[in-house]
């Protein structure tokens, strides 16, 4: 089901607690001398689109959200960007759509990196500080992270260890999806000036990374590849969905006054 091809009757009418929606969100930004701007919006909508083929009757699949929170790639020309307050903000007004239109089980499909802390701040936020959400089931994940276990570089041939930005991952994608749109022959990556700790953020703006914008190696990116890592990809997230569907929603489970006494 697509939630823009619906009538506001069918949306009433659906069995809210039945049905998953998912919210693809993604960014326009800069994706080095060989990649389009809206290389994450394409990626995420994919990845969303293939899984929405497999649960269908139960995945209602809204429209990709392509406005990220890509502060750190304005230096390079034709990146439009909100804030990550903004972002925030953004996010929590989505949920709040959804939520007051009778939704229970929401999830944001990340495609950029960017979207992850502002976007998990806004899902935390909600649960938090509304009572409306106390028992909606609101989650956020990126593909790369849900599908990091089938991602891995020897899987799929890879050079490089694992997913970066405009990398020889998110070009073999492109080119398996997109291959007119991406200059292959303009490919060059630069490799990251410091190597953070696993489990470590260094924050910075990405001039300072790269010269092309690119990380990593793309230009031993194939379509092969990129087939193979989409496959592996589309199973994990259509797994996590499943999973979340099958989740029964949670009851306070706190003391009740007398609970308290029968146990005094």
């Amino acid at each position: 089901m697509r939630y823009g091809e619906c009538r506001w009757p069918e949306i009433e009418q659906l069995d809210k607690d039945r049905v998953l929606v998912v919210v693809p969100i993604a960014s326009l930004e800069q994706h080095g001398h060989h990649l389009p701007l809206l290389t994450d919006t394409f990626l995420a909508t994919a990845v969303a689109e293939r899984v929405h083929a497999r649960l269908q009757d139960r995945v209602l699949l809204t429209p990709t959200l392509w406005l990220g929170a890509s502060d750190h790639h304005l230096d390079f020309p034709g990146t439009i960007s909100v804030s990550n307050t903004l972002y925030v903000e953004m996010i929590k007004q989505v949920t709040r759509s959804l939520v007051r239109a009778g939704f229970r089980r929401i999830f944001f499909l990340n495609g950029h990196g960017g979207n992850i802390a502002p976007g998990e701040t806004a899902i935390t936020e909600m649960a938090n500080d509304y009572d409306t959400c106390d028992d909606v089931l609101i989650a956020l994940g990126s593909y790369w992270t849900i599908a990091a276990s089938a991602m891995k570089a020897e899987r799929h041939g890879m050079t490089q260890p694992q997913l970066s930005h405009a990398c020889e991952y998110e070009t073999s994608l492109m080119l398996a999806l997109h291959g007119q749109l991406v200059k292959l022959d303009l490919a060059h990556g630069h490799t990251h000036r410091h190597a953070a700790p696993p489990g470590v953020r260094l924050a910075g703006r990405f001039h300072r990374m790269t010269a092309s914008g690119a990380l990593d190696t793309p230009e031993f990116a194939t379509p092969e590849k990129g087939e193979s890592l989409l496959a592996a990809i589309t199973e994990e997230v259509t797994h996590a969905m499943q999973q979340m569907l099958d989740w029964p929603r949670s009851h306070v489970l706190k003391p009740s006054a007398e609970t308290a006494r029968a146990n005094s």
